[in-house]
């Protein structure tokens, strides 16, 4: 291994995993909206599954979960109002979001509904902040919960006063790892990930500090356009460190997207290192990993300072 290599790490689904977190998160902010929107559909917004929020990420211009979100309340509020046929309309727009993102969704939605989706438009008024989004405000107020909705955006909550989703967060790294991790690049271990900062520190909580704060970058605090698969953060984060050679730890493929085009565009050598639990879902991704060439792919983030140790002469 590169003596002068740093490592830097995604957090959601690598270090911690956010399935009752995040994807509550949507599934909570969907059914509000739906709601809140037209009750007739009320029925309609807990129609949302985990395996529809993966098809949505997996074509890598999802990785904001609030874009994810929108996505599923429009397609349930401009889409046949029969569970049924409503599960095959979302089925076929995950499956044909495109590198467009949120517009390759719209643009679907357009050609079966387009006045129906101009009004829900004008009442989601997204992409925005939670000052003047109601979607992006639900969700934050879900997933922080009244006093950290208030820390990050210096703001009260208005629709939700409950138990943070946050809390739901279980960490997957342990000390022991992280600080074998970190001696072993000598401290040039770092973050690009979605969530703020704030968000990172509370849920990383005692293993933060194996983290270089001038090393992480963190997107929700950044301006939208920084939001991955764009390259900008970790090609930050690594020059940060001084060096030319990075890993990146990271368990999906907006994830393999960024280092791909992070390698295009810089003299950056950084190689992911790809993160795949056993199940089906995990499955497809390893298969998208591996075709692109990815070289080393771990279980469980706690299985990477022996890996490495072993296959530390390969890089």
């Amino acid at each position: 291994m590169n003596s002068n290599a740093c490592i830097i790490f995604d957090i959601d689904g690598t270090l911690i995993d956010t399935r009752e977190s995040y994807n509550k998160s949507i599934k909570k902010t969907v059914q509000f909206l739906v709601k809140y929107i037209d009750i007739s559909k009320e029925n309609l917004g807990k129609i949302v599954s985990d395996e529809q929020i993966f098809k949505f990420r997996k074509s890598g211009m999802f990785n904001n979960d609030i874009d994810t979100s929108y996505a599923l309340v429009l397609s349930i509020l401009c889409g046949p109002p029969k569970k049924a046929d409503l599960l095959f309309f979302i089925e076929d727009i995950a499956q044909s979001a495109s590198s467009k993102g949120i517009k390759s969704v719209e643009n679907y939605l357009k050609d079966y509904s387009e006045i129906r989706l101009k009004q829900i438009k004008k009442l989601l008024r997204y992409p925005g902040d939670v000052k003047t989004s109601i979607i992006a405000r639900v969700f934050d107020e879900y997933f922080y919960g009244p006093q950290l909705f208030k820390k990050q955006h210096g703001t009260n909550s208005k629709y939700y006063s409950g138990r943070p989703l946050i809390e739901n967060d279980i960490l997957l790294a342990t000390n022991s790892t992280l600080k074998k991790i970190s001696n072993m690049f000598d401290m040039r271990t770092g973050i690009v990930s979605g969530r703020s900062r704030i968000a990172a520190e509370y849920s990383l909580k005692s293993v933060f500090k194996f983290f270089d704060i001038k090393g992480s970058v963190y997107l929700e605090d950044e301006k939208r356009v920084m939001g991955k698969p764009n390259p900008s953060a970790l090609i930050k984060s690594v020059k940060s460190f001084g060096v030319s050679n990075a890993f990146y730890v990271g368990d999906s493929a907006e994830d393999l997207f960024m280092v791909q085009r992070a390698r295009k565009i810089s003299n950056l050598d950084i190689k992911l290192i790809g993160v795949c639990a056993s199940n089906a879902r995990s499955n497809q991704i390893r298969s998208l990993l591996t075709s692109n060439g990815t070289s080393l792919i771990v279980k469980n983030i706690n299985e990477l300072p022996n890996i490495l140790n072993k296959v530390k002469t390969q890089f």
